[in-house]
This record gives structure tokens, C-alpha cells and sequence, in this order.
């Protein structure tokens, strides 16, 4: 779906890409046997018992029965009897249930060959997105020049691998489109290899980066270079140590002597700063090149935020939090920071610091908490989308850059929005929503 920042019509919705959860109801007909059929009826069954041998743990004193831990040991004759026992009572059930299961089987491979399309991102005059159809073992990433465009395949792993072992695990545009960095890996490794391509013509760059698993990209505005995120190549670490330590470098593009990107500088952790090697930075820049943001995962429940100021040389990567057990995230644009954080609010609230001064006792609240959880608030189209869950709903509102309240955009029915996608000076912005209770 796509909302349009336009003024006159900030609180219209219309449908552009739309994912959904799809439920349906079998035919009435072919579905009971006919009175008369000679097929005997079953007489009621009952299914197998299992004996019960009491096992209690204490759990911090807390004890816990457990009666059927027997079962846990697959390989006992015990175990495999009771188990050929419940196979045999459950196709006894099925075998006397009145349902045709060649309408049934025809119902679900329909249902499972509808394909998937993922909200665009918009990137200058071009709107990327990935589209998977019918039987088709992966998606493909598309191009459209324009809102209305015509649709350019620009990825298709399926064409690299016809058994579908070659996935595309993550996309990142320039700003403006021109380029676009893309991983894929082989096998299931998600151990992603990073390729660029110009979007206009399909052509690869040279540049190849290998170990760029679940990488996190940031493309200066001038398409010179990008910050990005790698693992350690095997020798690198201690052995056993390679799917951590992943570190945040520097790529110039198109540097003839270093276009697998092992000379890059590390821009995080910097020289002598120690983190835990199991801790996932991710990284960000701001629409005007000036504020370079990286957020680090230290497990699901403590982030920290780092800034730096690229307008100034001499700058280096400041921690702008201060090591408590809260969550943060920010986007930067025109020179400030847009903080969400559940710092005081549990329920999150947005910040705004500048990015020069980014300090945390420069912070200021800008949307306060709710009684809705704040999930996200990217800025699109110069507006903060705020993204809220209420009562396992979502709700979508918009906001001026000051936290002043715009519009609230309405939901086609009660559901879910799974991705927000749009570009800072857009005037669209689109999110894939999902419902249990209606389908297309």
C-alpha cells in the first residue's frame, strides 16, 4: 500500500503492493460419500495410551512433574512402539474421515503458489522490490523507473542456480539509485558475497565483497563509497570465532587495488575499543552525508548508539548513550537525530539532537509514550511515519519533524504492518500489511 505525502490528500490510502494472509474454505461438494457406499463405518477409536513414569526437576525451587520424559529417548523400542502405534491410530481417523483429498491437495497447491510481493524502495526516480511468483524457489529483485513504470527484472538468483540453492539474502540502493549493493550466498551458508550494479543497465561493477553476512549498508549521497558490515575471513580469529566479530569498514568504489575490499579501513569498533564479539553493529547515514550512526545490538533487550560527525575531519565515532539496559535506534535528517527509545518510556518515545551535538543531555523529547507501543519512526517524505502496535493491531501516524501530529493513517481492516518503505524526500511511502480475516 502507499500513502501520499502529498497535502491535499495526506489521509488518502490506495492499493499499490499488498501482501497478505490468505485464508479460504473447501468446496461443499465431493466432500462426504455418497449414502449407500459400501465403505464399512468405523466403530469409535480410541488413541494409544502412553504410560506415565514421573520425573519432577527443581527449577530454583520450583518443581516440575514431568511424566512422559520416557518418550524423550527416540531410540527406545518403548518410544518407536508407542509412536508406530499413534501413526497407525492417526491414518485409521483419516482414512474414515468423509474429505476429498485430491480437493484438498488442489486447494493448498493453489493457495501455495500465490506468490509474495514486498513493499518498494523508493531510491531517486526508482522504485526497487522483490517479487516471488507461483513456483518460483526464490524472489526476484525488480526495478521500476518511475511510480507507474514498467517493472525491469534486475536480480534473479533463480537463473544462477535452477535447483533454487543461490538466495538473494539483502539489497541496499545509493541514494539516488544509480548503484545498488546486493548479497547472495550459496547453500543456505547466508554467508553473503557483496556485488554492485549499475541499476540502468544491469552492468556488475568489479567490486566483490566476500563475508558480508546479513551486511548492513550506508552509501555516501556523491555514490563514492559506503560504510558496510563484515565477518572475519577464517584465520582472522580464533577458530570457532568467525560468525562473530562482525566490524563496520569503509569502501571506495571502484579502488583498483582493493576491489575485494580487504584493504578497507575499519570504521568500528575503532583501534583499541573492545566489544563483545557476539554484539551486531549496524549502520546508517544521513540524507545530507553529514551524520554517520551506528547502532549496536547487544542481545534483544540493550542497544548503544554511536555518531559521527563526517563534516568535520578530525571527528571520530561518539557513544551517545550511556551503557544502560535500554533500546535505541535513530535515523538522521537535515542535520538532526531522530531517536526512538524505550529509555523512561517502556512503551518508546522519539528524541531529537543535533547531529553535531548529539550528546545525550542534548536530547529533547519530541512524541512522548502512548498507550500504543511505538514500533518504528522513519523519516519518509520529510514527516516521521510512526509505526504503533495497540491490542496486536497496527496503527500508522504521521508527524511533523517537531513530533507535531499530522495525520493518522487508516488501516484497510484490524491487522499488521510488517514493513515501512520510503526515502526522505519522497512523496509516497509504503507498507506491507497482513490480516488473518480478509483475503484477495
Amino acid at each position: 500500500m502507499a500513502v501520499n505525502l502529498n497535502s491535499a490528500a495526506l489521509k488518502r490510502i490506495f492499493a499499490f503492493w499488498v501482501a497478505t494472509v490468505f485464508c479460504f474454505s473447501l468446496p461443499a461438494q465431493n466432500h462426504v460419500r455418497p449414502s449407500g457406499s459400501d465403505t464399512p463405518k468405523q466403530s469409535p477409536m480410541k488413541p494409544p495410551q502412553a504410560r506415565t513414569e514421573t520425573v519432577v526437576d527443581d527449577y530454583q525451587g520450583h518443581k516440575i512433574a514431568d511424566p512422559y520424559r520416557w518418550l524423550e529417548n527416540a531410540g527406545s523400542p518403548e518410544t518407536q512402539k508407542f509412536v508406530e502405534e499413534q501413526n497407525a491410530y492417526a491414518q485409521r481417523v483419516l482414512d474414515s474421515a468423509p474429505v476429498d483429498r485430491n480437493a484438498l491437495r488442489s486447494r493448498i497447491e493453489q493457495l501455495l503458489t500465490i506468490g509474495r510481493v514486498e513493499p518498494p524502495r523508493p531510491a531517486g526516480k526508482y522504485y526497487f522490490y522483490t517479487r516471488r511468483d507461483g513456483r518460483q524457489n526464490q524472489p526476484i529483485l525488480y526495478v521500476r523507473e518511475g511510480l507507474n513504470g514498467k517493472d525491469r527484472p534486475l536480480v534473479d538468483v533463480n537463473a544462477l542456480a535452477p535447483d533454487g540453492t543461490i538466495a538473494l539474502d539483502w539489497f541496499y540502493p545509493s541514494n539516488d539509485g544509480k548503484y545498488l549493493a546486493y548479497g547472495t550466498s550459496p547453500n543456505g551458508s547466508e554467508i553473503s558475497t557483496l556485488e554492485i550494479l549499475e541499476t540502468a543497465t544491469g552492468k556488475h561493477l568489479a567490486d566483490k565483497i566476500g563475508r558480508t553476512r546479513a551486511a548492513s549498508v550506508a552509501w555516501l549521497p556523491d555514490n563514492s563509497g559506503f560504510y558496510y558490515t563484515r565477518y572475519p575471513r577464517p584465520g582472522d580469529v580464533p577458530a570457532g570465532q568467525e560468525m562473530y566479530n562482525r566490524k563496520v569498514f569503509f569502501h571506495k568504489l571502484g579502488d583498483p587495488g582493493n576491489l575485494d575490499g580487504l584493504k578497507d579501513p575499519q570504521e568500528f569498533p575503532a583501534a583499541g575499543e573492545s566489544v563483545d564479539p557476539q554484539s551486531w553493529p549496524n549502520v546508517r547515514i544521513s540524507n545530507d552525508g553529514k551524520c554517520l550512526i551506528v547502532k549496536l545490538d547487544e542481545g534483544w533487550a540493550k542497544s548503544e548508539l554511536f555518531v559521527k560527525n563526517l563534516a568535520d575531519p578530525g571527528a571520530s565515532l561518539l557513544r551517545i548513550t550511556g551503557g544502560k539496559e535500554f533500546l535505541y535506534d535513530a535515523d538522521g535528517y537535515n542535520g538532526q537525530l531522530y531517536i526512538i527509545t524505550n529509555e523512561d518510556a517502556p512503551r518508546f518515545r522519539v528524541m531529537k539532537a543535533d547531529c553535531a551535538h548529539p550528546q545525550r543531555d542534548s536530547w529533547r523529547e519530541i512524541v512522548p509514550q502512548t498507550d500504543a507501543v511505538l514500533e518504528e519512526a522513519p523519516v519518509i517524505g520529510g514527516r516521521l511515519f510512526l509505526r504503533y502496535t495497540l491490542n496486536a493491531a497496527s496503527e500508522l501516524k504521521i508527524a511533523d519533524l517537531d513530533g507535531k501530529h499530522v495525520a493518522d493513517v487508516r488501516m484497510p481492516t484490524l491487522g499488521s504492518i510488517y514493513a515501512l518503505g520510503g526515502d526522505w524526500s519522497s512523496k509516497e511511502g509504503f507498507m506491507g500489511f497482513t490480516s488473518f480475516a480478509v483475503s484477495t
